[in-house]
């Protein structure tokens, strides 16, 4: 109960601050007037807020079904350098006992630089995991997203 309600804890302060990013980078902060009386415009000396936006939940989950075969399954998110994931699905199913062990993670492919969204049923088990995740993503200069 007490990692429940930490969870949630999170979850709700993470909801409130991207709201709250949102209407930052959505409201209009309108001319200004300078010492000398001039309007000027605030976006000339101000470097654009970068875009936010959140990607869509993969079409297909990440999961693996031990009563098969143990293992590990691997789905590719988006570029890490400009970006943040979270999972969004975690499902077990058919737990027979204490050696089945399953977990959903996301990691940095150190390879491709990507997050992973990663579904993996210990040897032994015959629980099925299935695992999904979405990201939050920002435009940075220079880079293709």
């Amino acid at each position: 109960m007490k990692q429940l309600s930490i969870c949630a804890l999170i979850a709700a302060v993470v909801s409130v601050a991207i709201l709250w990013l949102e209407g930052a980078l959505q409201r209009d902060a309108g001319d200004t007037v300078t010492e000398t009386g001039l309007v000027a415009d605030p976006a000339a000396d101000v470097p654009a807020a970068p875009a936010l936006r959140h990607t869509d939940a993969l079409i297909e989950d990440a999961w693996v079904d031990a009563a098969r075969q143990a293992g590990s399954d691997r789905r590719t998110l988006t570029r890490a350098s400009s970006s943040i994931c979270y999972l969004t699905r975690v499902e077990i199913s058919g737990i027979e006992g204490p050696e089945d062990t399953s977990s959903c993670a996301i990691e940095i492919d150190d390879f491709t630089g990507f997050w992973q969204v990663i579904a993996t049923a210990d040897e032994g088990g015959r629980s099925e995991i299935r695992c999904n995740a979405r990201c939050l993503t920002w435009e940075t200069d220079g880079e293709d997203q």
